[in-house]
């Protein structure tokens, strides 16, 4: 009898053991930021966390520029993407001069969107920026549909320089 129930337990364990789908896959899409820089004629950044007029739209809501945080500093795996806005970001550069960059995000890089992001510069001029993803597959090789465009013309990433922009 102590056999039939070992056996009995092997089976039940086999079952289980074999009845998991080993083929699935967790995705944690990363989210997406927008880094913007800009310069004047000359090639001198015009960008500073106090640009007067600067703002971006993004689903119909207005955004202005800010010097507060754009990235969060969780220590986890279930990352949930933050909408910071829009961002005055320093950096360094190779001399160790200070520049700034926007950064708009973060948008979730699991979300299927069609969306404009319109760049309002502080001489008045726009600019937009068109993001699209969709079509999410999950699995061992995930992949999605994802794709910019920068004032109607196809744009490769997330990364955005304009020049010949003016503060005034």
């Amino acid at each position: 009898m102590k056999t039939f129930y070992s056996f009995l337990c092997a089976v039940s364990v086999l079952c289980l053991v074999s009845s998991c789908d080993m083929d699935s896959y967790i995705v944690d899409w990363a989210p997406v930021v927008l880094d913007i820089t800009a310069t004047d004629s000359e090639g001198n950044s015009i960008v500073s966390p106090d640009m007067p007029g600067m703002s971006l739209t993004y689903f119909g809501k207005t955004y202005t520029l800010s010097d507060g945080p754009y990235y969060s500093s969780q220590a986890t795996k279930a990352y949930l993407a933050t909408l910071y806005g829009l961002v005055a970001v320093p950096c360094k550069t190779e001399s160790g001069d200070t520049v700034y960059h926007l950064c708009f995000g973060e948008i979730d890089g699991a979300a299927d969107i069609d969306a404009d992001i319109v760049l309002n510069w502080p001489d008045g001029s726009h600019d937009v920026i068109h993001y699209h993803c969709s079509d999410h597959k999950e699995g061992k090789n995930p992949d999605c549909n994802r794709w910019w465009l920068l004032n109607g013309k196809a744009h490769d990433g997330s990364s955005f320089s304009f020049t010949g922009k003016s503060l005034e």
